[in-house]
């Protein structure tokens, strides 16, 4: 999937970028970082927040797994005349000199956190990462999504288009294990043209990709938290949003969890 990055980045262009990044800081003044400096995103993908916050002055770094989603965020950053260092790393694992006021870890990246044991060393190289004092913002999949009609908060199948292209996307969950609180994610993606039919040749090749994620429910997101040793959670939302709560409500549709690094 990620070896075309354009349509993967076409395909979730729904999101309103410049709104999240205001919430963002207003969210992070809230909870007491009321001029941060320097943010770290981890799984940044496109770096679409990044990129953001490197134009209201800070100074911002990405990091990725994957190699060609990070040479396609560099073309954006070059593009649009930003400056933000990217990196390739495993978020598990990496290490920083530098320590952050705010990292990021957001469209549900966790879930990648596959064991507790991925998420608690995440946690931690997120917390060795930060200055004491600052804020991590975490988005999940909001609970509601994996029981029943709640599922209703998000779209399984949907067509985005920009200029001249056009993609239609299926997203679904299936094999979900109960005991392991696992579930095996599928994404299919399809060029199209503007008047919704199907293309052809190579550049119209649909892409598909199927990955295990985790069912992070806010009682194992607590349980690795406290077990990183690093954090306190000082909040729950339900979009990135400073008076969206999470609750059972329609409007809340994500849950972000901030915490604060001890």
């Amino acid at each position: 999937m990620y070896r075309r990055p354009q349509l993967y980045d076409l395909a979730f262009g729904f999101r309103d970028i410049p709104a999240e990044c205001s919430n963002l800081l207003t969210l992070a003044a809230g909870y007491g970082v009321r001029h941060p400096h320097t943010v770290l995103e981890l799984a940044c993908g496109p770096a679409h927040h990044l990129r953001e916050l490197a134009r209201a002055g800070l100074t911002c770094v990405g990091l990725d797994i994957n190699s060609e989603m990070l040479g396609y965020a560099r073309q954006l950053c070059k593009r649009d005349g930003v400056r933000v260092t990217l990196r390739r790393a495993d978020m598990r694992t990496f290490t920083v000199e530098q320590r952050f006021d705010i990292v990021l870890c957001l469209f549900d990246s966790f879930a990648q956190c596959v064991t507790d044991r991925d998420g608690i060393e995440t946690l931690r190289s997120a917390g060795a990462a930060l200055r004491k004092g600052g804020l991590a913002f975490v988005e999940f999949t909001h609970p509601a999504d994996y029981f029943g009609k709640g599922r209703s908060r998000t779209s399984e199948r949907w067509t985005q288009g920009r200029g001249d292209e056009r993609v239609s996307a299926r997203f679904s969950l299936t094999r979900f294990d109960p005991i392991a609180e696992t579930f095996v994610a599928s994404l299919v993606i399809e060029p199209r043209r503007p008047n919704g039919k199907k293309t052809s040749g190579r550049a119209s090749r649909r892409l598909a990709m199927r990955w295990p994620q985790h069912m992070w429910l806010r009682g194992g997101v607590q349980y690795v938290v406290e077990a990183s040793g690093c954090f306190d959670i000082v909040g729950w939302h339900g979009d990135i949003d400073p008076i969206l709560p999470l609750d059972m409500s329609e409007r809340s549709w994500r849950m972000i969890a901030v915490l604060r690094k001890r």
